[in-house]
């Protein structure tokens, strides 16, 4: 393994994140009143490191020593120093700046703004007018109105838009009618992101003025300037499942393109005295610009951060080690941006060229082809299957599906990309110029595009296109991953302690999964899930959940959202859903029901929808070990805990105790018997068939805390 270890001392920074990392994600779960107590101790030991260590770190242990607190130390600061904690606003009258071109929905209009004062993103819903379909970034606006925080809604394994949001700065939400806002239409107050936008709007209005219409306009914009906003969600979808999905994300690919091209442009510089530093400094103004321009997502301020450092260290005459340039990049972009490792196109794309700069050579060597077109096939193919290979534990992960025919489909689209992104950028600079040449290209890129929407929807319907429903728990991810890990550095380096580990993680991965089914076939609990003005119950025994709702026109497919991951986390093999209005008595296998009163495998429960709460005689009411409340009912909890002492009771209203949004101060103050699913979540509730005078209720918490 000594080659392996040569690659790792001689990319220092790629050590060096680590701890930086760890620092990060641990940080996120502590409190900032301390980040102060943070900076010092990772400034006391960088001076140790300082005047210590032998700046030789690759053979001085101390190094180590004193830079892994440091780093881990800094990354507990920069987290907690950016750490974005919204506040409850008042009602009242506010400046804001539209901050993004609104996005059509259903029923409103939806851009993100930033009030002139606090100076904070809120999520807008308009109501649908003219008046706000018009809007351009940097438009000010008055509005009269209280926005509400964003709150968790804590239902089991679903996406976690809270986190995601204030992640991204945005902690609060607004519904505002036309009589609530006024356009000050004189007024512009664009930032150089709102700018960008514009830059990319006119970009892409050069294009559709040339004739691109329709869904290849969209998926060209995606592609090319990172528009992805009007893409349909089927055509998405159908890029997801043939694993092609990452060619609508802007990443290394376009931006090698601006250098391939302004590097043979401007070549002749680096021959005159002092040419190089005008050639880096165009050179990454146009990388960095073009960045801006797309967005900035994550996949393409990693390709411009990298080229950033691989263009400098070229100028400087020095080769980057690639490894080095990788590693440092992230380092730099996770100091200004920390919530950026929990950025799922931020971990593909440093996962896929990590796994691409180190697979791909074995690989490619696999085979020898002489003729040029079989070796370009072949590097293709290759490069496919590397970065497939680092980045199918995070597919799994995050998407819980493999695309089986991902060779295939790469095959037939990577071309068709490449052409797409020479074209495109030939347009802009053509179209302005000489129209009738613009509309020429225009019709090419039409072709290009059909195409390839005609590559993806081939392969998507090819048999067993996909494999879904693949939900391994991250225990048994991580056991996963460290055996590939251990197996690759075995069959590479043929090391023998290599193929110990894989061994031993394999007998560890059994074991694990022997008590996985055992404890999901043991298991019995309820789970009343968090949905505003509705009801919906899992009630799981083994591998089997019977779903309970109130309304009738409720379906699996339409509950898919919340149903889908509990089933494929919790490994559930059989289901059905039960309206509780459709009938008055019913036995069903595990189920017996009166009304509303239920009896699943010996636990007792009563779930309260539509009928008066006050209208209940609750010194007849019957012993039961579970009470549950719809939001209609607005119950006097106090009234029911004095005849039902030993009942636990889940509400789903937002108490009046909860002062502007301090949940957290509701949840620690409550009964513990009484649960509200409006604030903490989910509750899950895990029981036993107890006998005469035992409790049935084993444990009672909410689901995500």
């Amino acid at each position: 393994m000594s080659q392996f270890s040569d690659k790792l001392h001689s990319a220092p920074f790629f050590r060096l994140l680590v701890p930086f990392v760890a620092g990060i994600v641990l940080g996120d779960s502590l409190p900032p009143e301390h980040k102060w107590f943070y900076l010092g101790a990772s400034v006391f030991f960088f001076i140790l490191l300082i005047f210590f260590v032998n700046t030789s770190f690759k053979r001085d242990s101390l190094f180590g020593f004193f830079s892994f607190p440091a780093l881990l130390f800094l990354g507990l600061f920069i987290t907690n120093d950016q750490k974005y904690n919204p506040k409850p606003l008042p009602k009242g009258e506010y400046f804001a700046v539209i901050h993004e071109f609104p996005l059509e929905k259903e029923k409103s209009y939806r851009a993100a703004i930033r009030l002139t004062q606090p100076k904070i993103l809120v999520l807008a819903y308009f109501e649908k007018s003219d008046l706000i379909s018009k809007a351009e970034p940097g438009d000010v606006i008055w509005f009269r109105g209280q926005p509400e925080l964003l709150q968790k809604t804590g239902n089991p394994y679903e996406f976690d838009y809270h986190a995601y949001a204030v992640r991204n700065g945005i902690g609060h939400r607004i519904y505002l009618k036309d009589a609530n806002y006024y356009p000050l239409k004189a007024e512009k107050n664009r930032n150089i992101i709102e700018l960008a936008l514009i830059i990319r709007d006119r970009l892409l209005q050069i294009i559709e003025n040339c004739g691109l219409k329709g869904e290849v306009f969209h998926l060209v914009s995606s592609i090319s300037l990172g528009a992805r906003e009007e893409l349909e969600p089927e055509t998405t979808q159908s890029f997801a499942k043939t694993g092609v999905i990452h060619v609508l994300a802007v990443s290394g690919m376009n931006v090698a393109i601006i250098f391939v091209v302004l590097d043979w442009m401007l070549r002749f510089l680096k021959r005159k005295k002092g040419g190089v530093y005008l050639y880096t400094f165009i050179i990454l103004t146009a990388v960095w610009g073009y960045a801006l321009i797309t967005g900035m997502s994550a996949s393409v301020i990693r390709a411009a951060a990298m080229f950033t450092f691989i263009v400098i260290g070229t100028g400087m005459s020095r080769h980057p080690n690639i490894y080095n340039s990788l590693a440092a990049s992230a380092f730099v972009l996770l100091c200004i941006n920390p919530s950026l490792v929990y950025d799922v196109g931020f971990q593909l794309s440093y996962a896929a060229v990590f796994s691409i700069v180190y697979f791909h050579p074995f690989i490619y060597g696999v085979f020898y082809f002489k003729y040029w077109i079989p070796d370009q096939i072949w590097t293709l193919l290759s490069v496919s299957m590397a970065a497939q290979i680092g980045t199918l534990p995070l597919l799994l992960h995050y998407f819980h599906q493999f695309p089986t025919w991902f060779l295939l489909a790469n095959l037939m689209v990577i071309p068709l990309v490449t052409l797409i992104l020479y074209l495109i950028f030939i347009v802009f600079i053509v179209a302005p110029i000489i129209p009738l040449l613009g509309k020429l290209m225009t019709f090419i890129l039409y072709l290009a595009g059909q195409g390839m929407l005609f590559s993806v929807h081939f392969v998507e319907r090819l048999p067993y296109s996909i494999l879904d429903g693949l939900y391994p728990s991250d225990l048994t991810l991580c056991l996963i991953v460290l055996i590939a890990i251990s197996s690759t550095l075995f069959i590479l380096y043929k090391s023998s302690k290599a193929l110990t580990a894989a061994l031993v993680l394999i007998i560890a991965l059994l074991i694990f999964s022997h008590l996985s089914v055992y404890q999901k076939l043991s298991r019995k609990e309820v789970v009343v899930f968090n949905l505003p003005g509705k009801t919906l119950i899992a009630l799981t025994k083994g591998n089997e959940t019977m779903w309970l709702t109130t309304d009738k026109n409720n379906t699996i497919e339409k509950l898919k959202y919340y149903t889908k991951p509990y089933e494929g986390f919790r490994g559930i093999r059989k289901s059905s859903i039960i309206c509780l209005s459709d009938t008055m008595n019913q036995n069903i296998k595990n189920l017996a029901y009166q009304e509303n009163f239920l009896n699943f495998e010996g636990l007792s429960l009563y779930v309260f929808s539509d009928q008066k709460f006050n209208d209940v005689d609750w010194k007849q009411f019957p012993k039961t070990d579970l009470l549950i409340l719809s939001e209609k009912t607005l119950p006097d909890t106090a009234l029911v805990r004095k005849y039902l002492p030993t009942t636990v009771i889940i509400e789903s209203r937002t108490p009046r105790n909860a002062v502007n949004g301090n949940f957290d101060s509701v949840i620690a103050s409550n009964d513990p018997k009484t649960m509200n699913s409006a604030i903490g979540g989910a509750v899950k509730i895990e029981f036993k068939h107890a006998n005469t005078g035992e409790k049935n209720i084993l444990s009672c918490r909410y689901f995500n805390r």
